[in-house]
């Protein structure tokens, strides 16, 4: 009997052992896997909620995480917090949407970025021309202390054009400003912020490189504020200063003087009185009705066979007038931007087009820049918008 009792605990203990051991391997299994992009990871995981050195760097709170999770960061959904290990100190909670570990405390902040020295982007999301496009603007904030990033304490707002806008313009490049601080403003109504740094950079992606650091802007400025409006107190264009360099370069000399011999034999082949773009003329309609124009375009929509809206080729800012376009060409017109022969004949009275100027089409050129450069951008690096010719 004794026997059989002795087999019997030793029966039990090899079974505890063996529970035991499942148990470890499964903890460590756990601990070790990688939590899958999407994934709610338990409490108390690795994943990784970015923070200042005050929180980060403290050994007076144990950190935890529950949400999504993605490579290691904190991703979509989501609750971060530091429980204090004393009593004389309050818990700090995130609770809401993470982007690559970074807490957006604002609906209006669309993503965000990790840059260098515990500094990120936080993205506010398109800055639109007429057709909703054309820019985005970001704001560069600082993790510091125990609260999250945040975009109404800028240290920076960037903004990210479209690489056909003219950032050589001086009249661009601070109306792209303008509207960056607007919208910044409406994201951050009670904002207090007496000087702001503003960056301009033209391409398809604003990154940072590996070390965390972003690229030269294209234009930067210090810039104070009354009301809605930017006082400049430190301001630089190197697209203007390009420009301007490039103008005196003899081949540039000669790519200009081509453009102004393909404008002038336009103007010969249809008698154009003045070359202007859609917002002059539009302004000047009164003036110009019955005068041959010509004009560089986008078109826009076509409405039939003969009938099309079009907006300005090379536009200064964020114009938004179109006009209509009629003439029995139009039906073999692609996508691409035209200079046009039109005789100005009024507005209209079409309920899809209400108030557009019609201009009747004579005959066109189809430009080898979006922009018509090759029509418009004249001898001294000069857009040709309203200019009367000889």
């Amino acid at each position: 009997m004794r026997s059989t009792s002795t087999s019997f605990r030793m029966a039990a203990t090899r079974l505890a052992q063996r529970w035991l051991c499942a148990a470890v391997v499964g903890i460590g299994v756990a601990a070790g896997a990688q939590t899958q992009p999407g994934m709610p990871a338990p409490p108390s995981s690795s994943c990784v909620a970015r923070s200042g050195a005050p929180l980060a760097q403290s050994w007076q709170y144990v950190f935890s995480y529950q949400g999504g999770c993605d490579n290691g960061l904190a991703q979509g959904e989501g609750r971060a917090q530091w429980l204090p290990r004393s009593e004389d100190r309050a818990p700090i909670v995130w609770d809401g949407r993470f982007d690559r570990g970074i807490f957006l405390s604002r609906p209006a902040v669309r993503a965000a970025r990790p840059l260098a020295d515990s500094q990120v982007l936080l993205d506010l999301g398109p800055l639109a021309d007429s057709e909703g496009k054309g820019g985005r603007l970001w704001v560069q904030a600082a993790l510091d202390g125990n609260t999250p990033a945040e975009a109404c304490a800028p240290m920076a707002l960037h903004v990210l054009v479209d690489i056909h806008s003219s950032l050589g313009s001086e009249q661009v490049a601070r109306q792209w400003m303008q509207a960056a601080l607007q919208h910044w403003q409406r994201a951050c109504p009670a904002a207090a912020q007496n000087l702001v740094r503003l960056m301009l950079y033209q391409g398809f992606e604003l990154a940072a490189d590996g070390d965390g650091h972003l690229p030269a802007p294209v234009v930067r400025a210090t810039a104070s504020l009354q009301g809605r409006e930017l006082l400049f107190q430190q301001y630089s264009n190197n697209a203007a200063a390009q420009q301007q360099h490039n103008a005196g370069l003899p081949e540039q000399r000669r790519e200009y003087s081509a453009n102004a011999q393909r404008l002038q034999t336009m103007v010969r082949q249809y008698q154009a009185q003045r070359v202007v773009d859609l917002p002059t003329l539009d302004k000047n309609l009164g003036a110009l009705r019955g005068q041959v124009v010509l004009v560089g375009v986008r078109p826009e929509r076509i409405l039939s066979r003969r009938l099309a809206t079009v907006r300005t080729a090379h536009r200064d800012g964020w114009d938004s007038t179109a006009a209509v376009v009629e003439g029995h060409e139009i039906a073999r017109w692609g996508k691409d931007s035209r200079m046009l022969a039109v005789k100005v004949i009024g507005r209209s009275t079409d309920v899809r087009t209400q108030e557009q100027a019609i201009l009747q089409l004579l005959g066109s050129a189809r430009c080898s820049e979006v922009d018509c450069e090759d029509y418009l951008l004249m001898p001294g690096g000069q857009w040709a918008h309203n200019k009367a010719l000889p």
